[in-house]
């Protein structure tokens, strides 16, 4: 690799590490609604890739979350309501 390359290459790593150092932790982000939070906060606990992990595991790792996560369907309507 040239010297220009390597430059290119560190310098776009040393820009990464800055850009993740500086990003808001998403369980303290008072931009972020409360109960979305609390939902980060639960899926970050483990930080391993969940989702490289073998089907279905992924998805019922996610439906539990899921499920813990309360939600207001007050007003809420389906395709089927909507059509009759």
């Amino acid at each position: 690799m040239n010297k220009t390359l390597k430059f290119i290459a560190l310098a776009g790593a040393n820009l990464m590490t800055s850009f993740a150092a500086a990003a808001p932790n998403p369980v303290t982000d008072a931009r972020i609604d409360p109960q979305v939070r609390a939902f980060l906060a639960e899926i970050n606990k483990d930080s391993s890739p969940f989702w490289e992990l073998p089907q279905p595991k992924p998805q019922d790792i996610l439906t539990g979350l899921q499920s813990k996560t309360p939600v207001d369907m007050s007003g809420v309507t389906t395709t089927e309501e909507n059509n009759h």
